[in-house]
């Protein structure tokens, strides 16, 4: 193929970790901090519920983008798959340690969006006091977890930026 079109994948590949880099970061650091200084939990919870169902379809299809693409620019690049895990090769090493972090990326997207999403929301507006003591403990382990992805994610652009050097 030309190299008009790997030039496209690459395009494709970056604008797909923007998107999924992008909401990230906005969630995390425009609409959260709004959110805590303007309303009380169980509508930040509500809030943020919403955001996430609206940005999640775009997230996942970013993520899945950003994989595809980054399979076929390293199928393009030569790279050979099965001698990864010997770590032979500084590239190998990095394209191995970014593909874990991409992984584990996904793990915890999936646990967060399938688990501790949904149980945040339910619990929100529970008057319960069991239940507000738990709807914290789960609002402390949803941030942790969005940090981490969050930091996952930044980490594997850095990879990312190495790896094109």
């Amino acid at each position: 193929m030309s190299e008009w079109v790997w030039a496209l994948v690459r395009w494709v590949h970056l604008v797909a970790m923007a998107l999924w880099l992008g909401g990230q970061l906005f969630l995390f650091l425009v609409v959260r901090p709004v959110l805590r200084s303007q309303l009380d939990r169980p509508t930040q919870t509500q809030l943020t519920a919403a955001f996430g169902r609206r940005y999640s379809p775009l997230a996942w299809i970013s993520l899945i983008v950003a994989i595809l693409t980054g399979f076929a620019i390293g199928e393009h690049r030569g790279v050979a798959w099965s001698a990864l895990l010997s770590f032979r090769s500084t590239y190998g090493t990095l394209l191995t340690t970014k593909m874990t972090l991409v992984g584990l990326i996904l793990l915890l997207t999936l646990f967060h969006g399938r688990s501790i999403g949904p149980r945040l929301t339910e619990l929100a507006g529970s008057a319960d006091l069991r239940d507000r003591q738990r709807y914290r403990q789960l609002l402390a382990l949803s941030v942790l977890i969005s940090a981490a992805n969050l930091l996952l994610t930044l980490l594997v652009v850095l990879l990312s930026a190495r790896l094109v050097a």
